[in-house]
């Protein structure tokens, strides 16, 4: 996949969109708000709406993960977005009123694509840097310009999805106030990693969370973002979003057990997992619910996630000591109801024994160094124990034996 035209590279596309709000949200100041598709892919403008910054997203799938893709001289993203941004100050009315609008704003291209190469960019540095510089970059977007086209271009607006860089060139070139826009103009080069390397070092190293935490907070506001986009526009000033975010801010901040509700991928054969093999030899529920097989295997993932992340912010006494509890309370209700079940009991007394340890070990409300843990993890918690090859627990009496259960031994 090399271009965002397929599904891979618009899914890739949104997820950078996304992160690259959430840092400017992290990094907003007062008086300031962040907006996502409301001005621009990502917006910045102050209260009294007198100054802007309009950051336009290209991102690009590289079908080489390891080199860097370069954005070339008629890379249509770059004449897209200039045109789209010469359009936007037009309608702002006369040419005075479109050069204080310019003069209140500022245009970003934020690409993974980098423009070092970039014929455009160098001349666009060099006038930015000596406005006496300004005939070669005028030359240069004149010849740009001059590129007859392939295809005729539409000539009605509804047609613009079907426009051709040659448009593009000729609305920059003709723009009467282009000399003033483009003092305006820049590039930043930013790869997801650098997106995700920004915020995570901005949580560090400003807010003073631990790296693990960073880490979890930065993916659960990623989450909670990515599931408020339904074709809204979404725009925050500071005491907007810590009204939404900032208990999140807080519950994080020194916590090492963090819920984050990652979105997990089910495995292709769920009903193969040996904690739903126990559930359904049990009848915990009825065996062809699928749905509620998805359910339970997606508490028993996002703990799993969870727990070594919390692992990670910890360490192996954390380890040991919630190990212990967790075995202790399945131990009290596997032993309770078990005791006097054997090879001698009849099938329904095998599983309503095991039905009643279950039922208990749900109700559970297991602690991490403390802090308790919400009911969705402590019961993916004890789903994650009695899965795998070697399951660690079990609700029959003889289920070492039918699900090639280890002894949980605890180091």
């Amino acid at each position: 996949m090399n271009n965002d035209s397929n599904a891979g590279g618009s899914i890739a596309g949104l997820i950078y969109q996304v992160y690259y709000f959430l840092y400017r949200l992290l990094t907003m100041q007062r008086g300031e708000t962040v907006s996502l598709e409301k001005i621009d892919d990502v917006g910045t403008e102050t209260e009294n709406e007198e100054a802007r910054t309009y950051y336009q997203l290209k991102h690009t799938i590289n079908s080489k993960p390891s080199a860097i893709k370069r954005m070339s001289d008629r890379d249509t993203d770059l004449w897209k977005t200039l045109s789209m941004w010469v359009t936007i100050i037009k309608k702002q009315g006369d040419e005075n009123a479109q050069r204080i609008w310019i003069e209140q704003s500022e245009f970003v291209i934020i690409s993974n694509k980098a423009t070092d190469t970039n014929q455009f960019f160098r001349l666009l540095g060099e006038y930015q840097q000596n406005e006496g510089k300004w005939e070669h970059l005028k030359k240069y977007l004149a010849e740009q310009a001059a590129v007859e086209p392939k295809v005729k271009e539409p000539e009605k607006e509804e047609k613009e999805d079907k426009k051709t860089i040659y448009y593009y060139t000729k609305n920059v070139n003709e723009f009467a106030l282009l000399k003033e826009f483009l003092l305006k103009v820049k590039p930043e080069f930013k790869s997801d990693d650098d997106i995700v390397s920004d915020i995570d070092y901005w949580l560090v190293n400003q807010q003073h969370f631990r790296e693990a935490n960073a880490k979890n907070l930065r993916r659960t506001l990623y989450g909670r973002i990515a599931e408020m986009l339904k074709g809204i526009v979404l725009e925050y000033d500071l005491e907007g979003f810590d009204k939404d975010f900032g208990e999140l801010f807080r519950k994080m901040k020194d916590r090492k057990f963090v819920a984050t509700n990652k979105v997990v991928v089910v495995p292709e054969k769920p009903l193969e997992q040996t904690f739903i093999k126990q559930l359904r030899d049990i009848d915990d529920f009825k065996s062809k619910s699928i749905e509620k097989v998805k359910e339970l295997t997606e508490q028993r993932l996002r703990f799993e996630n969870d727990y070594y992340n919390a692992l990670d912010a910890g360490g192996d006494d954390d380890r040991v000591s919630f190990e212990r509890d967790v075995k202790t309370r399945w131990d009290n209700h596997f032993g309770e109801q078990n005791d006097e079940i054997n090879e001698h009991s009849t099938p329904d007394e095998i599983k309503n024994a095991a039905k009643v340890v279950v039922k208990g070990v749900r109700d559970e409300h297991l602690l991490f160094d403390g802090e308790p843990l919400n009911m969705d993890s402590s019961n993916g918690c004890f789903y994650y124990f009695s899965d795998s090859k070697s399951p660690k627990i079990g609700w029959r009496y003889d289920w070492k034996e039918k699900y090639n259960g280890e002894e949980w031994t605890i180091e």
